[in-house]
């Protein structure tokens, strides 16, 4: 876990100021294991605190969140305790992951009492404790009852600290101590011998070690009293208290701890909600196609079937011509067919008649030839329906969290998902990617249905130039400009980010017609946003997603 002391440690100096003296006025539960407080002090102040196994931290926030209309119990028992309480010290336990607010407050015969409120961010182990003055437990977040290996966690039990004999960095003569009398070759090394460092810190230790060949001392030093923050978007997303250095990934550094972690763990939450909705969409989709492909594929062979409707036609005629020939109780019959003189096998119903046996050919001959246009409707009713989810599948390869779920609303209203107990009501205005080329010409890329709907019928004016993929689906793309102003700048940055939000993207001389936005007309009665389109103008182009990445979006 990348939230260790030093993490700690840092947040606390920078968020003292402005939390020490100050009221705490709200509380709210966020999810399960995460609280917000909002604390008065000139301004109001959100600190939030996340006792959560994978997301644990603390830090002051600037976003909006989603506050839950019914709090759970807990919530409630600290609203009560807590809002109106005036902090009066902050203070880490030594280099540990633990945080002690005192807070002091007038009960209800106005006599002031002091609070302790703990917070714990030892990973799966993660806690929120307040207590009375005398360290008495009022409750918890987590419980732990007596009989456990760990420390008892239950109201009316005494709070204790964690034992921890590890040497706390910040103790110079201590880590002077311990470094001139241990060897340190692995991560694990560093981690049992010093408190409150995370794994991310030790491999930071280790590299500026063996690689920048720092001695183990400055590179504590250069760590501990480090002023940057940064994260590191390797093959797993880091975020440490100096600026990370062992990994090769795109570093981005901040100054401010509460910023990195505000944007570390909101991109984060993103990536973790992309993740779900793209399954469960991609789920949706695959169901529906392989569905579609089952139909397709049935109805195919009834229409196969049918498609010997004459042949049902022909062996009533026979049987009602010859039906003199035939022997009742006779499974089957060879006639000669008066048309070609070749012999025909006819399978009977040993308990009819011959007219009989004629007549059922002849009603299976009507039957047949009724449903053959309705045979043939369905397969390409089917076919355009598996078309509508291949072009969606193929949107889902570069949709971002908000394009996923425009998708799903899309999915939702065609009854494809089933709609919530009470909906969100969807913005008219449908995002989209909006890109600035080398001349600074406005380019609207839409990447779902909704999007191209919105860009080329309500966003874009009539004289604006359009792009499309030929003969493929893709994005519809417009630019704020009519064809006759265009430069081959303009024209070929369009039909890179058209030929790229395609299912095109990694072909070679990629078609793109492109024309004026007047002359797209949407086809009426399908799923999805289908359109013709005339006068186009053809431009052949390599799609380049260093080119696409490089471009800067407004």
């Amino acid at each position: 876990m990348s939230f260790d002391g030093v993490m700690l440690k840092k947040v606390l100096e920078h968020s003292n100021d402005q939390l020490l003296h100050g009221r705490i006025s709200k509380v709210y539960q966020l999810e399960d294991f995460t609280f917000l407080f909002t604390v008065r002090k000139h301004k109001n102040i959100q600190l939030l605190i996340s006792a959560s196994k994978q997301n644990t931290r603390m830090h002051l926030s600037n976003q909006q969140f989603n506050k839950p209309y019914n709090p759970p119990m807990f919530c409630m028992f600290l609203r009560k305790h807590l809002e109106g309480a005036r902090i009066e010290s902050i203070e880490q336990i030594d280099n540990d992951r633990i945080v002690l607010f005192t807070l002091k407050k007038k009960n209800e015969l106005g006599d002031i009492k002091t609070l302790k409120l703990y917070f714990e961010a030892l990973g799966k182990d993660s806690n929120l404790i307040l207590t009375d003055e005398s360290g008495v437990i009022m409750d918890c977040l987590n419980h732990t009852h007596p009989f456990s290996d760990q420390r008892t966690m239950i109201p009316s039990a005494t709070y204790t600290l964690p034992n921890d004999n590890r040497v706390n960095p910040f103790d110079e003569d201590a880590l002077k101590e311990a470094l001139n009398h241990n060897t340190f070759e692995t991560k694990k090394d560093l981690l049992k011998t010093f408190q409150g460092i995370s794994p991310v810190f030790a491999n930071e230790i280790l590299h500026l070690s063996e690689v920048e060949k720092s001695s183990f001392l400055e590179a504590f030093n250069a760590l501990l009293y480090s002023n940057t923050f940064s994260i590191s978007k390797h093959k797993r997303m880091l975020f440490a208290s100096f600026k990370i250095t062992h990994t090769s990934g795109e570093i981005l550094t901040f100054d401010s701890p509460h910023e990195m972690l505000d944007h570390f763990f909101s991109m984060r939450e993103n990536h973790q909600l992309h993740q779900q909705h793209l399954k469960s969409l991609e789920q949706v989709i695959k169901k529906n196609i392989d569905k579609q492909n089952r139909k397709i594929e049935k109805l195919t062979k009834q229409l196969n079937d049918s498609s010997a409707v004459e042949t049902y036609r022909k062996k009533g005629e026979l049987l009602m011509a010859y039906a003199y020939k035939v022997t009742p109780g006779d499974k089957t019959v060879t006639l000669e067919d008066f048309e070609t003189n070749e012999a025909i096998q006819i399978d009977l119903n040993r308990d009819k008649t011959p007219i009989d046996n004629a007549k059922w050919y002849f009603e299976k001959f009507k039957k047949a030839k009724k449903s053959l246009p309705y045979l043939k409707r369905e397969i390409i009713r089917a076919k355009n329906e598996r078309t509508y989810f291949q072009m969606i599948e193929d949107q889902l390869s570069y949709a971002n969290l908000q394009d996923l779920l425009e998708i799903k609303s899309e999915l939702k209203t065609h009854g494809y998902i089933k709609q919530g107990a009470s909906p969100k009501k969807q913005s008219k205005k449908a995002s989209h990617d909006t890109y600035l080329d080398d001349e600074g010409k406005i380019i609207h890329v839409g990447k779902n249905n909704l999007q191209n709907a919105y860009i080329t019928h309500t966003l874009a004016k009539h004289f604006h130039t359009w792009f499309h993929v030929k003969d493929a689906p893709g994005s519809h793309v417009v630019i704020e400009e009519s064809i006759d102003a265009l430069s081959e700048t303009n024209i070929r940055t369009a039909a890179q980010l058209a030929a790229y939000h395609s299912k095109m993207r990694y072909s070679s001389s990629v078609a793109v017609d492109y024309t004026t936005v007047k002359n797209i007309k949407k086809i009426p009665g399908h799923k999805g946003y289908y359109v013709t389109y005339k006068n186009q103008n053809t431009i052949y182009i390599d799609p380049d997603e260093a080119f696409i990445q490089s471009l800067k979006k407004k």
